[in-house]
């Protein structure tokens, strides 16, 4: 007798979507980590910046009080965009997938109930989301002509229009538009981004760049055929942490096939070659907010297509207040 089919799966609600999808989409992760993340935003939020303050002392009793504008305040809005997404499972590829997971955590798959298989399933979304997550977050811009991009702005866009330091192939010496990389370009562009920095960017805790692979090879063949200390030496072939003067350096490979594959969605590369693109920025520089209390789930099964279908909603917006605290690089100047 063929085993019957079913199409009832252990149901998903808001408590759920927070704790398994959208928590550690914000809260989890190398990427947000160096991100300051506001869980509560309600809708549209201006976040304040307190300008320098100088030349405000002077003598006791010294005439009349003279430094009411030596500083000066300045907001920047955060606008959540409401987004979801979609994922689709075939019905047998489900319970595949779901029946792999049980396995690895080592539960008896005969004998398991509601909960295992809830938490499960949340983690496959979940790890779909995340994924296509990091993808919007950094290239997303509401003048894109894809509906893929153009949701809300995100990072490199968010840096532009607050008016942080850009750098382009121009400012590469042997490079030319429409091109990869030359060799020696990564090593350059991490160059060209210290020098750009502002005082507060290099005096900030928790520095960072933030490259995509094609920095990272071109700086790391720069370094093995140069010749460098024993401890650069050592940091590479054992397989540590790259970083420039100090500075950690985090490897974005994710973004390289988002700017081969999408470069004519992405403002700031008009070719498929020009997949190069790099952030120096500092702890808490940028910020990212959503509003746990607006999400939302969605779970039906398509008995025409036999597959199961979710849907997770959720708000998100990020905001850089002070713009002396970024430094972007990319092939195009960002639209």
């Amino acid at each position: 007798m063929a085993t019957p089919q079913t199409n009832n799966l252990p149901a998903v609600n808001q408590y759920d979507v927070n704790k398994y999808i959208v928590s550690p989409l914000f809260l989890g992760g190398e990427l947000l980590s160096y991100m300051d993340v506001l869980p509560n935003i309600k809708g549209t939020t201006v976040i304040d910046h307190l300008g320098k303050l100088t030349k405000i002392t002077k003598g006791f009793n010294n005439g009349a009080f003279t430094g009411e504008n030596a500083g000066s305040f300045s907001g920047v809005t955060i606008s959540p965009a409401r987004v979801e997404a979609e994922i689709e499972f075939r019905a047998q590829s489900l319970f595949g997938k779901i029946k792999g997971q049980l396995m690895k955590a080592g539960h008896d798959f005969d004998n398991i109930d509601g909960s295992i298989v809830k938490t499960a399933l949340l983690d496959l979304i979940g790890s779909g989301i995340k994924h296509d997550f990091n993808r919007q977050l950094i290239f997303n811009d509401t003048n894109s002509s894809s509906s893929n991009f153009d949701i809300y702005n995100g990072i490199f866009k968010t840096a532009k229009d607050a008016g942080a330091t850009q750098l382009t192939f121009a400012d590469l010496s042997g490079s030319a538009n429409d091109a990869a990389l030359a060799a020696g370009g990564g090593i350059e562009i991490l160059q060209d981004m210290y020098a750009a920095a502002s005082a507060e960017l290099l005096a900030a805790p928790g520095r960072v760049f933030m490259v995509n692979g094609a920095v990272a090879d071109d700086y790391q063949k720069t370094l093995e055929a140069n010749g460098y200390a024993a401890a650069g030496y050592g940091a590479l072939v054992d397989g540590a942490k790259m970083s420039f003067r100090g500075i950690p350096i985090v490897v974005r490979r994710d973004w390289d096939a988002v700017v081969t594959t999408d470069h004519a969605a992405i403002s700031f590369t008009s070719n498929e070659t020009e997949n190069y693109c790099a952030v120096f920025t500092c702890q808490n520089a940028f910020i990212v907010g959503t509003d746990f209390d607006e999400t939302q789930a969605e779970q039906w099964y398509s008995q025409d297509n036999k597959s199961y279908r979710f849907r997770v909603s959720y708000m998100v917006g990020c905001a850089l207040p002070n713009p002396e605290l970024a430094v972007v690089y990319t092939p195009d100047a960002i639209g």
